[in-house]
C-alpha cells in the first residue's frame, strides 16, 4: 500500500512539472525585439520556447498596431496556429529566412469553440518564424510576401 502512494504522489509530481514546463503555469519571461518590415518597425515579444509558444498573444487583451509577437523557431516547417483563448483579431505573416514567405489576414477570435473546434492556420510552405500583429496591419503597411524582415 505504501508503495502505491508513493507511486501516485511522484505521479502526480511529473505531471505537474511537465504542465508547468510546457504549459507555462508559472509566469513567463519574453525578451523583446524591434522588427522592422520595409520602413515600419514594430516592437514584438519573443516566443521561443514551447511554453510562450502555446500562450500566444492570448497574454493580452489588445495589440497595438506598432506591437506584435514573433515566434522563433529552431528549423522550418508549417506550423499551425490557432485563436486558442485570444481577446482580438490578428494578421499572421509566415516568414522564412527573414523573407515574407505567406501572409493570412484578419483573423478573428473564436471565443466559445472548443480546442477540438479552433481552425488552424498553416502557411503556404515551410517557415521558420511567425510575425503576429493587429488586424488590419498588412494592409495599412502594405506589407507582402517577398518583402523582408529585420531584427534588431
Amino acid at each position: 500500500m505504501i508503495k502505491f502512494a508513493y507511486l501516485n504522489i511522484l505521479i502526480i509530481l511529473i505531471l505537474f512539472a511537465l504542465g508547468w514546463y510546457f504549459f507555462g503555469f508559472g509566469k513567463l519571461e519574453y525578451k523583446k525585439a524591434v522588427v522592422l518590415i520595409n520602413e515600419n518597425k514594430f516592437n514584438v515579444l519573443i516566443a521561443d520556447d514551447i511554453a510562450k509558444r502555446s500562450k500566444g498573444l492570448s497574454i493580452l487583451n489588445y495589440l497595438k498596431e506598432d506591437e506584435g509577437m514573433l515566434f522563433i523557431f529552431d528549423y522550418a516547417d508549417k506550423y499551425g496556429f490557432w485563436m486558442k483563448d485570444m481577446k482580438f483579431a490578428i494578421d499572421i505573416i509566415w516568414i522564412k529566412d527573414n523573407k515574407i514567405v505567406d501572409i493570412t489576414t484578419n483573423i478573428e477570435p473564436e471565443p466559445n469553440k472548443s480546442i477540438f473546434n479552433l481552425k488552424t492556420y498553416y502557411p503556404s510552405e515551410a517557415v521558420d518564424k511567425v510575425l503576429e500583429v493587429a488586424a488590419g496591419v498588412v494592409e495599412k503597411y502594405n506589407i507582402k510576401i517577398g518583402d523582408t524582415i529585420q531584427i534588431q
